[in-house]
């Protein structure tokens, strides 16, 4: 039965996340206070790619925000995580890492060395963010071996807290798309800051439409390789990794001069 203290708390970890407006705020108001319901040492939010197959998870957001080098590098070795399927679970998903690996090949393993080790992880609660069948991304809170295993209750507030997410996550990107249909994007000035070539500033523009690489590479007549190197030069200039990072900085305003 859960106590009046953790009803309260689980009462206020879905009102920071009702209070998130955009995708970066689940960052700065929902992970804090997760923490009070459910402890972590460490915890990140990522989402699915838009228009990239298989699926991929970019954007993270983390708790706290020196985590995000352990994600970045995730990014770089996703395809050796053998947790991978989470991301294309047509169902929302949990699971604690421990009850699947053994420790011996988890604390071995590529993901494990690349990324995680220096921040000394030992095991991990992850949850599958779905809405309506749509994979949208995942939430992965860890811990050391000192902290402790994540327990059977903490995997049903997890899952009571994700009902929540799966929703307002579907809400949140959902807005993206909305927000672009009616505000529009002042590329020619995205385009004089960051130093955007003539290409470039047109590969944005497809881009802010939610074009797939196939749609893109036809309309700009390129081979995918072509359009990666230009993909590559915009995140570059941007200082970002993923297109979903870019739609985030012109829908939150942070690329006018």
């Amino acid at each position: 039965m859960v106590s009046k203290n953790v009803f309260l708390i689980f009462n206020n970890v879905l009102r920071e996340l009702y209070r998130c407006q955009t995708y970066g705020e689940l960052g700065q108001f929902f992970l804090p206070m997760l923490k009070m319901l459910i402890p972590f040492r460490y915890a990140s939010i990522m989402r699915r790619e838009e228009g990239v197959s298989p699926v991929r998870l970019v954007d993270p957001l983390c708790v706290p925000t020196e985590f995000a080098s352990a994600e970045r590098n995730y990014m770089r070795f996703a395809d050796d995580d053998f947790t991978g399927w989470l991301s294309c679970c047509r169902e929302s998903t949990i699971f604690r890492e421990s009850d699947l690996v053994g420790e011996q090949q988890r604390l071995r393993s590529t993901i494990y060395q690349k990324c995680y080790q220096p921040f000394h992880i030992y095991d991990s609660l992850q949850y599958g963010i779905v809405y309506n069948g749509t994979p949208l991304g995942a939430l992965s809170l860890f811990r050391r071996r000192e902290d402790g295993p994540f327990s059977d209750d903490e995997l049903f507030l997890c899952t009571s807290v994700g009902t929540h997410l799966n929703q307002h996550m579907a809400t949140l990107l959902d807005r993206l798309v909305r927000r672009q249909d009616a505000e529009g994007y002042d590329l020619p000035a995205v385009a004089a800051r960051y130093g955007l070539t003539a290409r470039e500033t047109q590969l944005l523009e497809l881009l802010t439409h939610f074009r797939e690489n196939r749609e893109i590479a036809e309309t700009l007549q390129v081979r995918d390789s072509t359009l990666q190197k230009h993909f590559q030069n915009i995140f570059r200039k941007m200082g970002v990794t993923s297109r979903w990072e870019i739609m985030r900085l012109l829908l939150e305003g942070d690329t006018h001069p």
